[in-house]
């Protein structure tokens, strides 16, 4: 038997390695009688002064802890399937500088070393040896010290120590991490194997290294999930050694880097208009010692360019004044400055990778949201290197490669997941910033196809001649797509496709008359008290005219008599903005916009609504706690702050005292617990409120600043991917429709 490599642990004044305080206590969960002996003999030996007790099964092991306070657990793999997964994170919480052996029949291979101080369980193969099993008892009861890196106890529980759980017991399942950033994975096993995982914007063995490389985070197992894609055949203990491998070639860069002298300190640019992802990355990139120049608009960058002759420059796709192809065509142009490689960071980089109308001197997209380990890669794949590679030959070499995403090239593209299992979970909805784009992007000539080619359901049925604009909310938040109409004081009808019927938006100078569908039972689940009284006929053929035109049943009935005018008006603007808010939570809706005067009869005696953003916070308001339960479960220890034009958005909104207390508590260093902690809020009814401003943009979340999170959890923006106003998103995605 080969033991778990323990790094060394010193040895303190007052106790030796077999004298550790008298109260030591030891539970074993051992279900073989053959096997409790032995143990039972090395452990007296190891800790002749510990107090040993003994369980068969996790009922008694529970009855124990219960009890007692165990600083060691030995647990047998046989005990029960997974060894409880939720025995041991529930021990994590309750007994955090307790340690714990695992008795396994499993061989583990010798190179398994590699992983040793990674997570906080100590394997063990059976049979035990008893050498092997005191000198590893010794070590664990000995005291470490404080700072240490790695203390091995049950507080550092990692998620390998899950998977390789998992595994040791030949599971068939599915677990779902929450990651530090809020971001959330999964990773399946068959039969003992880890045949699948995904994490926001990767799959494969790639999803399984940044995985692992959380340095916290909460394990939940998914019931009933179905048959994955098969994406990793790599046997689990070499896949996890691989992944360990590459935390610590990861660290070594960071170590590598800070010992580079200041002259030869090589200077990086970041133009972004988020200053909090400038304030990110500065840390970050400084800690590797890289002297890092920011800026916040295209024309600061441009100047910072020319002023400070960067080695490289990350560059927002989507800034206020300029999109960043324009900022690299400009780049390219001069002579000065078009040798400086330029990696794109975006949210939709995959449409990025795909144009071919990038520069010569854009070298590749980061794709937002990325972590601190992915940033360092991205630089440093990139950067000339500073001795012993010429920086004009690194340029060159890179220049002639294809244009590939910086994020790994190590595996393969990802292959369409069969059963999408976060398309809809918190993690990569809000995880994944959207910026703004038009389902189009790389090919001028897509708006003007045929809309009802691209699967968009009703909206295919304008001409393409008449759509100024569209695209989905993957890539564009539909308040975005509201202030496009509100700015530009459009008329005409927002068509919007998702998994139940279209709902239709009618805009007349750029403000809302009325939002409607063609299904009457989804346009109101239970009949209105002002309709009980209504003959079921009248209403069975208002009902049959909403199915065919889409005129809401109050107008029909109020224009035949059959209720008061006044009182219809109000059932229409209220459960059309409770349709519209269905559309807040829905996964990626397709969206196009026909801009025309000729708008259906019912809508012309109709009065419009006379502010967008109020508009829009009230349809935020029917969104229920349980609609956003899975796609939007913010973690409470996040910060809540302002967008670039958030604060200013906000002051113009009719708020509620609820709303109006909650974000005069923003102070970019409170979380949304400290917030609802203030003001005696319930956590989910604060995340709540949270959504309806990340919604509207007006916020955005990031992690604490002293904490793990920000290390690796890297910037998550919620539905927010700049400050790009309005007019210049519709004049980008209209041009194609300018030119037919």
């Amino acid at each position: 038997m080969r033991p778990r490599r323990q790094p060394p642990l010193p040895h303190h004044p007052d106790s030796s390695a077999g004298s550790r305080k008298s109260e030591a206590r030891i539970l074993v969960l051992e279900p073989d009688e053959s096997l409790v002996v032995s143990v039972l003999n090395a452990l007296h030996d190891a800790a002749p002064a510990a107090v040993l007790e003994v369980a068969r099964n996790l009922e008694e092991a529970h009855r124990i802890v219960l009890s007692h306070r165990p600083d060691l657990f030995v647990l047998d793999m046989d005990a029960a399937p997974d060894l409880g997964q939720d025995f041991l994170i529930d021990l994590r919480t309750s007994h955090p500088e307790a340690r714990a052996i695992v008795l396994t029949a499993m061989h583990l291979a010798w190179q398994r070393e590699q992983a040793a101080g990674i997570g906080a369980i100590h394997f063990l193969e059976k049979p035990v040896s008893h050498s092997d099993f005191v000198d590893l008892v010794k070590a664990l009861l000995r005291p470490g010290v404080e700072g240490e890196k790695f203390q091995g106890t049950l507080r550092d529980l990692h998620v390998s120590d899950i998977i390789q759980l998992k595994c040791m017991s030949g599971a068939t399942s599915a677990l779902e991490i929450t990651g530090p950033a809020g971001g959330k994975a999964r990773v399946y096993f068959d039969n003992g194997q880890v045949c699948h995982a995904v994490c926001p914007g990767c799959e494969g063995v790639r999803a399984f290294n940044e995985i692992v490389s959380w340095k916290s985070g909460n394990v939940s197992e998914v019931a009933g999930a179905k048959a994955p894609p098969c994406t990793i055949d790599v046997d689990w203990q070499f896949l996890l050694m691989d992944a360990v491998r590459r935390i610590d070639e990861t660290s070594a860069r960071r170590e590598r880097r800070k010992m580079v002298c200041p002259s030869k300190q090589q200077r990086i640019l970041v133009i972004d208009d988020s200053l909090m992802l400038l304030d990110f990355v500065e840390k970050i990139l400084s800690e590797a010692n890289y002297d890092v120049v920011t800026a916040a608009t295209a024309q600061e960058g441009l100047l910072a360019t020319y002023e400070q002759t960067p080695d490289l420059i990350l560059l927002d796709y989507l800034l206020p004044d300029l999109r960043g192809d324009e900022v690299s065509r400009r780049l390219s142009n001069d002579e000065s400055t078009a040798r400086i490689p330029v990696v794109f960071v975006s949210s939709f980089a995959a449409d990025l990778e795909q144009t071919q109308t990038k520069s010569s001197n854009v070298l590749g997209v980061l794709n937002k949201p990325f972590t601190s380990d992915l940033l360092l890669e991205a630089v440093e794949q990139h950067l000339p290197k500073i001795e012993g590679f010429p920086a004009e030959a690194a340029f060159e070499r890179t220049t002639n490669s294809e244009f590939t995403n910086v994020i790994g090239p190590e595996v393969e593209p990802a292959r369409p997941v069969a059963s999408p299992p976060l398309r809809n979970d918190a993690a990569l909805a809000s995880a994944q910033p959207c910026e703004l784009a038009h389902s189009g992007f790389g090919n001028p000539n897509l708006l003007a196809e045929p809309v009802a080619d691209r699967g968009v359901g009703s909206v295919g049925s304008a001409s393409a001649a008449k759509i100024s604009f569209s695209g989905d909310t993957d890539f564009v938040s539909f308040a975005r797509v509201l202030r496009i109409i509100a700015q530009k004081e459009l008329t005409g009808t927002l068509r919007c496709s998702w998994t139940k019927e279209d709902v239709e938006l009618y805009a007349r100078d750029g403000r809302v008359v009325l939002v409607t569908t063609r299904d009457a039972e989804l346009y109101y689940s239970e009949v209105p008290i002002t309709l009980v009284s209504i003959d079921p006929g009248d209403l069975a053929r208002a009902r049959a005219t909403q199915s065919q035109n889409g005129c809401p049943v109050f107008i029909t009935l109020a224009g035949e008599g059959r209720i008061l005018r006044h009182p219809a008006l109000q059932l229409v603007g209220h459960y059309g903005q409770e349709l519209f808010a269905h559309l807040w939570t829905a996964s990626q809706v397709r969206f196009a916009f026909e801009q025309t005067n000729d708008l259906p009869d019912f809508t012309r005696d109709l009065s419009s609504e006379n502010d967008m953003e109020d508009w829009m916070l009230r349809t935020l308001r029917f969104v229920e706690v349980g609609d956003i339960a899975d796609k939007r479960n913010y973690d409470v220890s996040w910060i809540p702050t302002y967008t670039r034009h958030g604060r200013e958005r906000v002051e113009k909104l009719q708020l509620s005292v609820k709303e109006a207390q909650f974000i005069s508590q923003f102070d970019g260093a409170r979380s949304i617990a400290h917030v609802a902690h203030n003001l005696r809020l319930d956590l989910k009814f604060a995340r709540l409120i949270v959504f309806r401003f990340v919604e509207l943009e007006a916020v955005e979340l990031w992690p604490p600043a002293n904490s793990d999170k920000t290390e690796r959890g890297g910037v998550s923006r919620q539905k927010s991917g700049g400050a790009t106003e309005g007019h210049s998103l519709y004049d980008d995605i209209c041009r194609p429709f300018k030119t037919l």
